[in-house]
């Protein structure tokens, strides 16, 4: 590894602090750096060249040291391609210092090393100003058996968010032992009335089956899974909330109805009903989450609202649809009953109150066929 003169570290640390100080400055979500290029901003979902520039010459080496903390980053780089991390800033002094956090992901480019940081805002205690449902919150609050919930969505839709959110809201209402597993950790959740155990994939543990098996000899009340990713992960998963724990997690689907086969596909065939069996057994409730720009017409542009689509799957006749794999009709009954509704009902409403104009609608939605007639 080619390593910097002191000098050249110190204009490389200058840099690197300069750049996120504009980035929090100018309220960007996301920080682009990359070897032999200059900087980037996201502000307001685009792209901007930021005003910071790179030290002539630079290497990123020093960077990502600083930020993985450990010696020899780039050959773990080339071991692993890329790592997903968690960084922490802290700005100010005494009574107005505060934690700024980044999500980011190192990886090595044709020019060298990139690095993508996105920022991740402090945690709302308060759900339903995020707009989670009531619905979703009261199954939660009511529930003493345990279960799954799923919070599903495309990647950068706030599932994250979400989750802490819950949590934390949860935890200043009862006094709770809550364990999270995350690849990496996003959010410093705040104990509130109990306790929480935040383990970070990579860093305080090899990996999500390992940490969840752990997590079964540390009695907890609630568990939150980062993402369900494998077979492994979904069976520890599964066998947690058979064991009376509430478990959350987030899987990457586009719709609700199509989480059981989505957990299934990770298995071989012959395990596939048997896995559905199971899942079923537990599962409490899936939303499916997307983030939609404020209308430009009402004057809300630069806002995001959430747009949901939600089912309630407790009924034993919804677990009949899904264990018989109806999932057309279990979609038909989610339009028009108590168990949910679809997103394209979600964004109906937000257009309705001109939180977002059609067309941003439209381009979220996951069933474009029926747009128009839900």
């Amino acid at each position: 590894m080619a390593w910097l003169p002191i000098n050249a570290n110190a204009l490389m640390d200058n840099f690197f602090d300069q750049i996120i100080d504009e980035a929090i400055r100018k309220k960007a979500s996301d920080i682009y750096i990359q070897s032999e290029s200059p900087a980037f901003l996201r502000i307001r979902g685009l792209m901007a060249q930021a005003d910071t520039r790179p030290p002539e010459g630079y290497e990123l080496d020093h960077a990502i040291e600083r930020i993985l903390k450990i010696p020899g980053a780039r050959s773990q780089l080339y071991d692993r391609e890329e790592k997903d991390l968690s960084y922490t800033k802290h700005i100010g002094n005494g009574r107005e210092k505060r934690t700024c956090r980044f999500r980011v992901n190192v990886c090595l480019s044709k020019k060298g090393v990139a690095i993508v940081m996105r920022r991740l805002r402090s945690v709302e205690p308060d759900p339903a100003k995020l707009g989670v449902p009531d619905n979703l919150m009261r199954l939660i609050l009511d529930n003493s058996a345990g279960g799954i919930v799923f919070i599903a969505g495309p990647t950068g839709s706030g599932k994250s968010t979400t989750l802490a959110s819950i949590i934390a809201f949860i935890l200043q209402l009862k006094a709770l032992n809550c364990i999270t597993i995350e690849d990496p950790i996003e959010y410093d959740i705040p104990d509130g009335k109990g306790n929480i155990i935040e383990r970070e994939v990579g860093t305080t543990t090899l990996s999500f089956e390992k940490a969840l098996r752990a997590a079964m000899r540390q009695r907890p009340d609630i568990i939150l899974v980062g993402e369900v990713r494998d077979p492994e992960t979904s069976l520890a998963v599964i066998q947690a909330a058979k064991t009376g724990h509430l478990v959350f997690t987030t899987i990457h689907t586009m719709m609700a109805t199509q989480v059981p086969s989505r957990i299934a596909s990770m298995f071989p065939i012959e395990k596939q009903s048997w896995v559905i069996q199971e899942l079923t057994d537990v599962l409490l409730a899936v939303m499916v989450q997307f983030l939609v720009p404020g209308g430009r017409s009402s004057g809300k542009s630069g806002e995001l609202f959430l747009a949901t689509e939600y089912l309630d799957v407790r009924d034993m006749s919804t677990r009949e649809l899904v264990l018989t794999g109806q999932y057309d009709r279990l979609r038909d009954v989610q339009r028009g009953s108590a168990i949910g509704w679809t997103l394209n009902q979600s964004l109906k409403s937000l257009i309705v109150s001109n939180a977002v104009d059609e067309s941003d609608a439209r381009r979220v939605s996951n069933d474009l066929t029926r747009f128009m007639n839900e």
